[in-house]
């Protein structure tokens, strides 16, 4: 290993180390103005008539297939939301379909037979589709920003003559992904690394981080419970000691507490990466570790136990621990031990060590084309016969 390199690896470790401070000390605080502005637009060839408008009365509630955690609204109406990547669909025969939002933190991206409008921040109002050709419909919505805090999802909506039609049927495996900015897709479709707040909350896009690729490859549905910032046994720079994955993981929404987690399918594929902020910054005075070694020694056990628990939530399910290498040696030895750990109590489970991502993207995160690489390795390891 020449010298050039471990010099980039050093200084490109201290940006991103840098990067991942200022994102989680931004945290909670959500890049958007003081007064949101609602605003939409439609893709050059949707040839939809789309529009924001008060929450219509007298319209018919359209049967759902919803993926993500989340909670029951109010009155037990529509979907209160907050981990990443929720999505929900619905199938309708007529010329017009309405969904409903009272959401001013997040943007929604809605394909509507194949043609996108999409939906930034459009506050408590609905979002009127019209212009449609008569006959059956499909209508698909997704969150794909990452949320400051829980927002709702009213639902899908018809008014007469239009009519309702079964669900779409569920993708035969689920595929779960838990992890850090990494997995929400922080940033991800930018092109360059020095970015402000806003222009980060505008790249990012989670229906087109490595873990929506892995899942349509696969023919999969996921469901993603990821958090910038977040790690296990530590966040980044020790900051929120009591928000670690392993206690905001049981939570319907991390922003409250008390809220009642709405059924889910178990998974079939669990996919873990949860290391990068454990390891990507120094340890901070009264942390529990006097260096990386101790703390090595104490994630393996960390993560092994996490790991498990997820595997008694879901029976049968593969487990994925994906460990990105770029972050040193002793986040990759505290895998193998954590891997290891798991199979030594019968549990099998595969161990994936990431190579060398460009990181390009707005503080030093991984781009679309890091993205498509990740994608890619566990699309080939989860082709082939996966341990269970």
């Amino acid at each position: 290993m020449g010298t050039g390199w471990a010099k980039r690896i050093g200084v490109g470790m201290a940006a991103i180390a840098l990067a991942a401070a200022m994102a989680f000390l931004a945290w909670p605080a959500p890049p958007r103005p003081l007064t949101p502005v609602p605003t939409l637009s439609l893709a050059e060839d949707a040839g939809l008539r789309a529009q924001l408008v008060a929450p219509q009365p007298g319209l018919a509630a359209l049967p759902a297939a919803v993926t993500g955690r989340a909670a029951a609204g109010p009155l037990g109406e529509g979907y209160r939301h907050e981990w990443p990547g929720f999505h929900a669909s619905a199938r309708f025969e007529g010329t017009g379909v309405t969904l409903r939002f009272d959401d001013s933190l997040n943007r929604w991206r809605v394909m509507l037979d194949g043609k996108a409008v999409e939906v930034l921040r459009p506050g408590r109002q609905d979002l009127r589709i019209e212009g449609l050709a008569s006959g059956p419909h499909e209508i698909r919505a997704e969150k794909i920003s990452e949320s400051s805090g829980p927002a709702l999802f009213g639902g899908f909506f018809l008014g007469d003559p239009a009519q309702a039609l079964p669900p779409p049927d569920p993708a035969p495996r689920l595929i779960e992904f838990i992890g850090d900015s990494d997995t929400v897709g922080f940033a991800n479709t930018a092109e360059r690394r020095d970015c402000d707040a806003e222009e980060i909350y505008a790249a990012t896009d989670t229906s087109r981080s490595f873990g929506p690729q892995v899942a349509a490859a696969l023919g999969a549905d996921y469901r993603i419970v990821a958090r910038s910032g977040i790690g296990l046994l530590r966040n980044y720079g020790g900051a929120e000691p009591d928000r670690t994955m392993d206690r905001l993981y049981p939570l319907a929404l991390p922003g409250d507490g008390d809220a009642v987690a709405l059924p889910q399918r178990p998974a079939d594929i669990v996919v873990i990466g949860l290391g990068s902020n454990v390891f990507g910054s120094d340890l901070a005075p009264g942390e529990a570790w006097r260096d990386k070694a101790e703390l090595r020694r104490d994630f393996g056990p960390a993560l092994a136990d996490f790991a498990a628990a997820r595997m008694q939530e879901n029976p049968g399910a593969a487990m994925v621990l994906l460990a990105f290498g770029e972050y040193g040696p002793e986040l990759v030895e505290a895998h193998r031990a954590a891997s290891e750990l798991l199979a030594a109590r019968g549990l099998a489970n595969q161990l994936m060590i990431l190579g060398d991502p460009r990181r390009n993207a707005c503080l030093w995160h991984p781009s679309a084309q890091d993205h498509a690489m990740i994608a890619q390795t566990l699309i080939e390891a989860l082709k082939g016969p996966v341990p269970n």
